[in-house]
């Protein structure tokens, strides 16, 4: 029977050491900060409840529609609107579409992208001066074949992926600033 190797119990020590170090500094979105100690000592940041106090206001299209459902249930989590703290506003959301492949047979494209640019203010409900502003970007691919109604489809299926893609790039925006106030 031979002994353990002694490089792989130094690794293994060196990796439990630092996992037990490091696990103080983790801090969960949803988790309460109102039982730390010391300097940071927080009066508590309800992540999910002023999530729900986000209102998202309309945007237009078919596409501007998915975002703000996405947004809407991201953020309620399908339950209803608190008293309105912050409003979201998407400013500008600008749509491309992109051949990237295409049939040197019959010259028609094969692949195509649509890509999605957002950009987006937070500001507080009695206020006009904005907390937060960002942009999200987000692009989706789909098989363009010579089937003009599964074109048409494909299309609004990218469109809706794309979407959705946008709206978590912007909860995840939205939640880091209600978690550390930057």
């Amino acid at each position: 029977m031979s002994s353990p190797d002694p490089r792989l119990l130094r690794r293994l020590g060196t990796a439990l050491c630092l996992s037990l170090l490091l696990s103080g500094c983790f801090r969960p979105v949803y988790g309460d900060v109102s039982t730390t100690t010391g300097p940071t000592k927080s009066e508590g940041v309800d992540v999910e409840r002023r999530m729900k106090s986000v209102e998202v206001k309309q945007i237009e299209g078919r596409v501007g529609g998915k975002i703000r459902d996405e947004l809407i249930f991201m953020l309620r989590g399908g339950a209803g609107p608190e008293p309105v703290v912050y409003r979201l506003e998407i400013k500008r959301l600008i749509e491309q579409g992109q051949s990237a492949v295409v049939d040197p047979l019959s010259g028609v494209s094969e692949t195509r992208t649509i890509s999605l640019n957002a950009n987006f203010v937070l500001t507080p409900a009695g206020s006009l001066d904005p907390v937060i502003t960002g942009n999200a970007v987000a692009s989706a691919t789909y098989f363009a074949g010579l089937q003009r109604f599964a074109n048409i489809r494909a299309e609004r299926d990218a469109e809706d992926r794309a979407a959705v893609q946008i709206a978590e790039r912007i909860r995840a925006r939205l939640q880091a600033y209600l978690v550390t106030g930057k």
